[in-house]
């Protein structure tokens, strides 16, 4: 008789664990409110006094250790923003690690600027800080470090290297709002950080971004930016930098100020339950959380990342483990296929104004991104097993159903071979 929920056995778990997004009336209520109020519409500028935007803003940064927060539609256009507040632009090129969405990519391509694409670290899957100081050049005019899964790049280089070459820093902090590390939180500690509210993120309304940062000039022009190149004071008609409507509306900024008033217990929640998972794969073989560098004092936990040893699951594939997993009850997937370098949309780059900005004559050289050479990330790619952030906000009974899964799905490995 088989055991394995995927040759035909029981399936060790059949009800759902936490759901996601969470809400409760606090969502409901800050949106009745601006329903009721018929001011949906967040002023010209974005975050005009007395709406919901501008509170959201101000106790976002508050919570981020940061003088000033800029909401915007989305995480992709918040990096977006950003570049362009940093006067990043044609011709320069900014280092980005290939673990990451898309969107860390796009965003420099949108404002006319050229990805260069590094590797990682496999115990922290977070940009390698000696990579970035090899793919320096005269065009280097920023560095985005993502804190992959919710562990925190190390900052302390970046930083240093940033200062040293006359970098910005813009930390991609879609996976970790409220990440601290050496009690430095997230947001706080490069020139600028990027967030994400799209509906799979640990704060939610269904999409929005924000902008952190602790330069007064900066965020001034990120509120441009944002808002049709409008300064503060002056009439709807006039704008002073090229620039389109990125604004949240208010009903998003109801949720999302609900949805913070939960994120200091839910971070609590997340680092104990993960720690008491931690203990459970202590006892395995073949399985661990990546481990991190040590320097990440609370981590966000946007992914919970396990690596996989197939050969101490009888050469089962990472891919079919993961099918293995899910049918006995355990949310989980395989997370990125592969680096970012082989998207589809970079194997072809145009030529000519196709090609644009990788052929701009402004930028007088060749890129080939789909020949980058990233073999951490590659490996990283073929044996990480993810299980998405909500599955921790469970109570522990729930979680030691993923333990069970894992070593019922190593005792019967030959089932699926």
């Amino acid at each position: 008789m088989k055991q394995l929920a995927l040759a035909g056995g029981s399936k060790l778990r059949t009800s759902e664990f936490y759901r996601w997004p969470h809400v409760d009336e606090r969502e409901l209520q800050n949106v009745e409110e601006v329903v009721r109020s018929q001011r949906w519409f967040a002023g010209m500028r974005g975050a005009d006094p007395g709406t919901k935007t501008e509170e959201l803003e101000h106790r976002f940064a508050d919570f981020h250790d940061s003088h000033y927060g800029i909401a915007c539609c989305n995480g992709t256009v918040a990096l977006e923003i950003a570049l362009r507040a940093a006067g990043i632009g044609v011709g320069d090129e900014v280092i980005v690690p290939g673990l990451t969405f898309i969107a860390t990519l796009s965003a420099v391509l949108q404002v006319n600027a050229i990805p260069i694409v590094v590797d990682t670290v496999y115990d922290t899957q977070c940009i390698n800080p000696s990579e970035i100081e090899r793919a320096i050049t005269d065009r280097t005019r920023a560095i985005i470090p993502v804190h992959f899964g919710g562990l925190v790049c190390d900052m302390d280089r970046i930083m240093d290297i940033g200062r040293r070459h006359g970098l910005v820093v813009i930390e991609d902090a879609a996976h970790a709002p409220g990440a601290v590390q050496q009690g430095n939180k997230v947001g706080s500690i490069g020139h600028l950080a990027t967030f994400s509210f799209q509906e799979s993120k640990t704060m939610t309304a269904g999409e929005g971004g924000m902008i952190t940062t602790n330069d007064p000039e900066l965020a001034e022009k990120a509120v441009m930016f944002r808002s049709c190149g409008r300064k503060e004071g002056e009439s709807w008609y006039v704008h002073y930098v090229m620039a389109v409507n990125y604004r949240l509306a208010e009903i998003q900024s109801a949720m999302l100020l609900a949805q913070l008033e939960r994120l200091g217990d839910q971070l609590r929640i997340k680092n104990e339950n993960a720690a008491f998972l931690a203990a459970q794969f202590e006892r395995m073989d073949g399985i661990r959380p990546v481990p991190g560098d040590g320097k990440t004092d609370i981590h966000w936990y946007y992914l919970y990342l396990l690596q996989y040893d197939r050969e101490k699951f009888s050469g089962l594939s990472r891919n079919r483990f993961v099918e293995a997993l899910e049918a006995e009850g355990i949310p989980c997937h395989i997370g990125y296929p592969w680096p970012l370098t082989k998207s589809p949309m970079f194997q072809s780059i145009g030529q000519g104004a196709e090609g644009c900005p990788f052929t701009c004559p402004y930028y007088g050289k060749q890129i080939d991104i789909a020949g980058t050479d990233l073999p951490v990330i590659d490996k990283i790619c073929a044996d990480t097993v993810v299980i998405p952030h909500q599955v921790l906000l469970s109570p522990k009974e729930d979680l030691l159903d993923i333990g069970r899964a894992v070593v019922k799905i190593q005792k019967n490995a030959s089932e699926i071979l």
